[in-house]
């Protein structure tokens, strides 16, 4: 049995806490793309799921990644536009991708620099397309259209970056703590 659900998430760690609620159910992730799952039913409480942001690392180097997560008993479950979601066997125990502080720090800061990055090139393109900056010859409305866009899809990539700053500092702050 095939299920498919549409849900749109800006803040991952929701979104994997919910598949993983799906798995408790006997619902399997099989396959995601942008706010759309695809789930199989199948035993409750096997599997657990974790989801990484991957976007950065040259082919060879997710090769090597998931060929060492497989050598780990992690099955890759689907990959779409720079997130990875993958499963292993619950009965094995907790599965963590980021077993110390420095290495979630680390990819925070990988995180929030893509991030970052698409926010700026938005909040550019919104300017441009608004016409402050832009160039005239196309239509003033589609223009002001796609620049109104621009902006929306900023604002909606800001509370992903707040949100990872905010975990960042926390880990930060925790790390101070111990040292």
């Amino acid at each position: 049995m095939k299920k498919v659900r549409y849900r749109f998430y800006l803040d991952y760690e929701k979104e994997e806490k919910w598949i993983n609620e799906m798995a408790v159910h006997g619902w399997h992730l099989k396959k995601f793309s942008l706010g759309r799952f695809t789930f199989t039913k199948g035993e409750p409480g096997v599997f657990l799921y974790r989801n990484e942001f991957i976007m950065g690392k040259s082919k060879s180097e997710m090769k090597d990644y998931f060929d060492l997560l497989e050598d780990s008993g992690i099955t890759i479950i689907h990959e779409f536009g720079g997130w990875v979601y993958m499963k292993k066997v619950a009965s094995e125990g907790p599965f963590e991708l980021y077993t110390d502080t420095q290495s979630r720090i680390d990819y925070y800061k990988r995180m929030l620099n893509i991030f970052l990055l698409l926010f700026f090139i938005n909040v550019w393109s919104g300017i441009v397309n608004v016409g402050i900056l832009g160039d005239q010859s196309l239509p003033e409305f589609f223009n002001s259209a796609v620049g109104i866009l621009n902006i929306a899809v900023a604002l909606l990539i800001a509370i992903p970056i707040i949100k990872i700053i905010q975990r960042k500092r926390a880990l930060k702050k925790s790390q101070q703590f111990f040292e």
